[in-house]
């Protein structure tokens, strides 16, 4: 079982991770990384069972355009706190390709990369560090309040006269222009 943190709860999920031993063969709900699912896309999609894919870093998301209505999440791989690719997976997925469905960040990352990967379009977080689940049980939120660059998932609120700046909803004290 697998902590899931989506909107504000926790819940546990059981999904086998596919890997070429595995795969096409697995039972139940799956997770398949993306360049096995591309190699068997039908097959995956007929088996008994949902299908989630495992976007790992350096893989393009575009190729999952046709197959994204079918699927039950996307999940980005975050291999290192400090490898940002997965921040830029989930922004072509929600901004250019516009996904509406769950991406979950998988991974490596740490707590303070929560709401920077909320507002990329991340929905859904597996929690593998307990460090993040005991913060994140806590209500621990390490918000950033002031931005340098605009994203189109998040409403946001300019900051005075400089149109690149924004700031958070969160952001309730008023700073000096």
């Amino acid at each position: 079982m697998t902590t899931i943190y989506k909107d504000g709860e926790f819940v546990e999920e059981n999904w086998a991770r596919v890997d070429a031993e595995t795969g096409v063969a697995v039972e139940g709900n799956a997770l398949v990384p993306q360049t096995l699912f591309l190699e068997n896309a039908d097959e995956y999609l007929a088996r008994d069972g949902q299908t989630a894919i495992l976007v790992e870093a350096g893989d393009n998301v575009e190729l999952l355009l046709p197959y994204l209505s079918r699927l039950a999440y996307v999940a980005v791989d975050f291999p290192s706190f400090a490898d940002g690719r997965g921040f830029s997976a989930a922004r072509v997925l929600r901004e250019q390709i516009g996904y509406e469905g769950d991406i979950r960040a998988a991974g490596k990352y740490i707590l303070d990369q929560v709401p920077l990967a909320r507002r990329c379009g991340v929905s859904s977080f597996e929690i593998s560090k307990p460090e993040v689940l005991k913060a994140l049980k806590a209500g621990e939120w390490p918000e950033v309040t002031k931005y340098l660059q605009p994203v189109g998932t998040v409403d946001e609120i300019p900051v005075g006269t400089r149109p690149w700046a924004r700031r958070s909803h969160r952001d309730i004290a008023v700073a000096a222009e």
